[in-house]
This record gives structure tokens, C-alpha cells and sequence, in this order.
């Protein structure tokens, strides 16, 4: 078997039971939990894979682009491409040890096949040769032991499933659909049943018997055509791929294995042609069921994706780092020293939102969303996040700093150091009047002590004084006007008494010493009131909408990390432990969790919450004194 029959996954692999075979799971065939998912992709489109062998979310051709498959969000309109036994079965899944190959068993009463989705990698060098890189979802089925009916279902619905889809059989074993000028292929080696609509087929898998398919994308005619021949050849390079570049990973402390898992996952998040890093992989899976918060993260958040360029330069994976900071670069050239909270991932600024009204929403959670309208909002924070990223770049990689980079970086002080006491919408976005949070002061700080620190190093040539002057300021208004002493705690904006675990990031910036009387007190405040079985609320605040969402994943790596450094190792053992077990059984985490009743909530695979993992390990670790690289 190419690629060994080795099955390496972060828990246990998940063992369902189906009885549905092809409509669902056993219970409720429409919408599988958000956890029933996995992610595959090639760092420029991913796909959503249910433990039912279901496609049900691909995006064309870009992580941002309409969706090809969605019945994530529709589950009669939006369109799938399941492979999955005719009988009942039981499915476990892994990933293939250090890889993102995903493979799905299958076991029913007559035998046991294997299901391998995947999406080919390239080096970039092969990226770089080629006109228009190849994008296509390759499946694979191997018999394991006896014999097993086997069934698919291919229903495209490109464009958000507006509008017809031409579709025809150029043979019995390949389909092509084509929508404008946008032109996928299916090849398949056993008999298609083609309509205009969708496709589909049955078909026998006996032990040791191997199955291709391929669905491959081009913008235009002639249509990409896979060979079978090809797709093994892929699944060997992809394999390759992935194993080589987990190799780079050169992280030694504790939960070796989820950090992997959670760099895996942002590297898949990083669109390769231009260095953006996406801030998950889905737009509109919703922070509670049946309710509105429900948003388009398939965009490039500037504070996400500075805190990922230091988790990757603290895994030493620099490539990522050096391709996201040119990205920066262009893309904040068109605002600055203003920056906008999020871009498109070709470093546009407008992502103007608007709804699918066609859409139901999973689970009925509307309306769905595409676009972001916290693209014009003003949001302090980010400017911290950038400053401090470029800052750890610039040391680690030992790097020159041209003019222009210097004038960019020199320019967002100014800002800051002239703007600290605006108000604004602060980190969650919220759809409120501006307010003046904590954590935005906190991070306008960081930007300016960031500043200072590279004036001092001579990377920026610029006399330091007026940003040291307005840290000074900053901090002391910070320090009397955010703490409140009723409250004993930090709390969400200046002079007020509600809550907000945004404030957790006060000692991970080096704002104040995590065993500060202050910022203990503030922890303890935060378990106390945004507390539910052992997951923290991002806050108690208003926001502008309908109240109610699960508790948020990132703020709990947050508590690990202040914990570790106040020394409550033990706690912040247990917190990190306790908050890792809301992954899936491949290691994904969504963005949100309903404590009660265990269910993942909001986009996912969510990058905050991965690179949030990574820096609690990484917190940790220090505070054991264990090197992590």
C-alpha cells in the first residue's frame, strides 16, 4: 500500500456507528455536528470531509471563492461528493502520520474499505514552473478485507449554488461542469450514471482492490484531466510533502503532538501564492445554533495572522513567517498608517458583506454571511500584534529592514502614539459604538514599546521619544483607569465593571508579570464570572446582538498561558489539557464550544484557536524550563 498503513491521530480515532449509509448518520440525516468534519487542502483551496466520506464544503478556486460543494450551509441546494458503503457501517478516521491526508475506514458487515481525500501538494518550486497550479481533490479506495458495495454521489453546485451548471458525460468514466468560464473535471475508474444535475454510482471493493478519482479544476477550456496513473503519483508526493515539511518543526516541549497537529492547520490556513493566512476555512458556521453571529472568516485578519508568523518563528518555520511579512508589506501599503482589522488574501482592503438569502444556514443558523463588514472598523489591537510580529521577525531571522519597511513600521507608531485615546471597536468586532477597551490600550502599548525597542536597536532611525512618552502614557492610564478595585479585576473597557478575557493577553505582551497581584485577581475574577465547566466566555458585555454563543477556545489557551507564567504550572496544565479535548478526533478545533453539551460552534477549523494551542504549549514549556526548540 503506497504511503504504509500507518494511522497516527492527536485522540483516539473517532469509531461511529452509521445506519444511513448515504443520507447521513444515525440519528438526524441533515447536518452532521460541526466536529463531524475534517479538513483537507493544498494551502490555496481546502475541502470539509464528514466522517460519512461527504465533501460538503469546497470553495473555488480559492479558500475565499463561491462554493462548489455547500451543503455545510444548505443541505438540499448546496451541493456534495460522497463516497460511503451502501450497508450500515462504523467509520474511524486519521490523519496519515505528519501529513494532512486524511483516511476514513469503513466497516460493515461484509468487509472494511478505506477512504484517502486529499488535495496535492506542491514545493514551490513546482508551484513556480507551473502556469496555473494544478487544483483538484483526489479520493482513493482500498479494499482491506472482504467485499463492500460501495456507493457516490456528485452534485455541483458552483457559484453558492446560483444558477445552472452545465454538465455532461464526455464518457462513462468522465463528467465535466462547467459554470461561465469556471471548468472541473470528474474522473472516476468505475461507470458514471450522469444527469444534468448530479452523478452517480455503485460499485463493488474487494481486499486489495484500489479505486481512483479525481475532481480537478481550470479556469477555461480545455478542462484538466487527471490520470489514474497520476493520482497515485500524487498521493506519494503529497505524502512526501507534508512529511518533509513537518521535518522543519523544531519544537521540543510538551504536547508534541498537538502543536504538529495545530501547525498543520495554519499552514493549510497560509495561501500560498501570496503569503496571506486565512483565518479559517468556512464562512457562517454559527456561534450558537439558530442564531445570527455567523461570519465570513475567509479572510486575512491582520492581528490572527501576525500572532501566527510568531508562532511559526517559534517552531522555527520561517518560510511562512518571511512569505506572510512580504504580503504585509503590499498589502497595508494602501491604508497606512491606518490599518484595516482584515484584508482579502490578494491584499485588498474592501470585502464588502452581503447574505445568501437562497441559503438555510446550518442547522437553520441565519442569515449566511459572505464578506466581512469589520473590514472598516478600527481596531487598536491589530496594531500591537503587527509591531510586535515585525519585531520577532526582525530579531530572529537577523533580518535588514529596507525604507520602506522602516517608513511603514515608523508611520504606525506615529499613529498610535497620536490615536491611543480614540475609542474604538475593539478586538471582538463588536456592532456597537466605539468604546475605549483595555485590551486595545493594552496593545496600542505594545506597538509603541515595539517601536522603541527597534528605534533602539537602530532598525528604525527615528528618535524614540515621543513613542516612549505616549508607552508611559498609555500604561499609566491603563493601569488606574482599566483596573477597577471593586471589581479586582482588569476589566473589559476604562472606568468600567464588566468582564472581558481579552484582558488574559495583558501578560503574554509583557504589559505586567502574569503573578502580579492585580492580574491574579483578575484571573480569579474571570474563572468566577465567565466560567462554564471549565471554558471561558470571551466577555459579559453588550455587543449590539442577540445575546447567547458557546464559550471561546483561544481564551482558554490565553488562561493556560497566564497561568504558566504566574508558575500555577499544575493549573495551567490542567486548563490546556481540559481545552484540547475539545478537538475532534483528528486534532481540529472550531472556533467556539458549548461547554454543556460538548458540541463545536463557529467557523472551523479555526486558526485562532490552533495558534492559541501553540503559544499555551509554548508558555508552558518555558515555565518548566524546557527548551522548545
Amino acid at each position: 500500500m503506497i504511503g504504509g498503513d500507518r494511522q497516527v491521530g492527536i485522540a483516539a480515532a473517532a469509531s461511529i456507528s452509521y445506519d444511513r449509509g448515504v443520507t447521513g448518520t444515525k440519528g438526524p440525516a441533515r447536518y452532521p455536528p460541526i466536529s463531524d468534519y475534517a479538513m483537507i487542502g493544498d494551502s490555496r483551496a481546502c475541502a470539509l470531509v464528514s466522517l460519512a466520506g461527504s465533501i460538503d464544503w469546497l470553495c473555488l478556486p480559492d479558500f475565499d471563492g463561491p462554493s462548489f460543494f455547500g451543503r455545510l450551509l444548505d443541505w438540499d441546494r448546496g451541493g456534495h461528493f460522497q463516497i460511503v458503503p451502501e450497508a450500515p457501517f462504523e467509520a474511524q478516521r486519521s490523519y496519515i502520520d505528519d501529513t494532512n491526508v486524511l483516511r476514513t475506514v469503513f466497516q460493515t458487515a461484509g468487509g472494511e474499505v478505506s477512504l484517502i481525500d486529499f488535495l496535492p501538494a506542491e514545493t514551490e518550486r513546482e508551484k513556480r514552473r507551473a502556469l496555473e497550479p494544478l487544483r483538484s481533490v483526489m479520493r482513493i479506495v482500498e479494499g482491506r478485507a472482504g467485499r463492500v458495495a460501495m456507493r457516490l454521489a456528485y452534485l455541483p453546485r458552483p457559484g453558492y449554488a446560483a444558477g445552472a451548471v452545465d454538465m455532461h458525460a464526455r464518457s462513462a468514466y468522465e463528467i465535466t461542469s462547467a459554470r461561465g468560464r469556471h471548468t472541473t473535471h470528474l474522473r472516476s475508474e468505475v461507470p458514471l450514471i450522469c444527469t444534468p444535475r448530479d452523478a452517480h454510482a455503485s460499485f463493488e471493493v474487494r481486499a486489495g482492490a484500489r479505486v481512483r478519482f479525481s475532481l480537478a479544476y481550470s479556469l477555461g477550456e480545455p478542462a484538466v484531466i487527471v490520470s489514474d496513473s497520476f493520482v497515485d503519483l500524487a498521493y506519494e508526493r503529497t505524502l512526501t510533502f507534508w512529511r518533509r515539511w513537518c521535518e522543519r518543526i523544531r519544537y521540543r516541549g510538551p504536547y508534541g503532538d498537538q502543536v504538529r497537529r495545530s501547525a498543520l492547520v495554519l499552514k493549510l490556513l497560509a495561501y500560498a501564492p501570496s503569503g496571506a493566512i486565512a483565518a479559517a476555512a468556512t464562512t457562517s458556521l454559527p456561534e450558537r445554533i439558530g442564531g445570527e453571529r455567523n461570519w465570513d472568516y475567509r479572510y486575512c485578519w491582520i492581528r490572527d495572522a501576525a500572532l501566527t508568523v510568531k508562532a511559526f518563528l517559534a517552531l522555527g518555520l520561517t518560510d511562512e513567517a518571511t512569505a506572510f511579512m512580504g504580503w504585509l508589506m503590499s498589502a497595508t501599503n494602501q491604508t497606512a498608517p491606518r490599518l484595516a482589522p482584515l484584508y482579502t488574501l490578494h491584499g485588498e482592503l474592501r470585502a464588502p458583506e452581503r447574505t445568501l438569502d437562497a441559503f438555510e444556514g446550518y442547522r437553520g443558523s441565519r442569515p449566511v454571511r459572505i464578506g466581512n463588514a469589520a473590514a472598516n472598523q478600527e481596531q487598536f489591537d491589530v496594531y500591537g500584534e503587527l509591531v510586535d510580529a515585525f519585531d520577532c521577525y526582525v530579531e530572529d531571522q537577523v533580518a535588514n529592514v529596507s525604507a520602506d519597511e522602516a517608513r511603514l513600521v515608523s508611520g504606525i507608531a506615529d499613529y498610535v502614539a497620536r490615536r491611543w485615546q480614540q475609542p474604538d471597536n475593539g478586538i471582538w468586532e463588536a456592532r456597537v459604538e466605539k468604546r475605549h477597551y483595555t485590551h486595545s490600550k493594552v496593545m496600542a502599548w505594545n506597538a509603541l514599546n515595539h517601536a522603541v525597542r527597534l528605534a533602539d536597536a537602530g532598525v528604525l532611525r527615528r528618535d524614540p521619544g515621543v513613542w516612549q512618552r505616549a508607552a508611559e502614557a498609555v500604561r499609566d492610564t491603563v493601569l488606574h483607569r482599566g483596573f477597577n478595585v471593586e471589581v479586582g479585576a482588569f476589566t473589559q473597557t476604562l472606568d468600567g465593571a464588566e468582564l472581558d478575557a481579552s484582558v488574559l493577553m495583558m501578560p503574554l505582551v509583557g504589559f505586567i508579570e502574569a503573578d502580579d497581584p492585580r492580574m491574579l485577581g483578575t484571573i480569579d475574577r474571570l474563572r468566577e464570572r465567565l466560567d462554564v465547566n471549565g471554558f471561558l466566555l470571551r466577555y459579559d458585555g453588550d455587543d449590539g446582538l442577540s445575546a447567547g454563543e458557546g464559550t471561546f477556545l483561544a481564551c482558554n489557551f490565553w488562561l493556560a498561558a497566564a497561568l504558566a507564567g504566574a508558575r500555577r504550572i499544575d493549573d495551567a496544565r490542567a486548563v490546556f489539557e481540559r481545552t484540547a479535548k475539545a478537538a475532534n478526533d483528528v486534532g481540529l478545533l472550531a472556533e467556539q464550544f458549548d461547554a454543556r453539551t460538548g458540541q463545536a460552534l463557529g467557523n472551523f477549523p479555526q486558526g485562532l484557536s490552533h495558534l492559541s494551542l501553540i503559544t499555551a504549549a509554548l508558555a508552558i514549556s518555558l515555565a518548566e524550563g524546557r527548551p522548545t526548540q
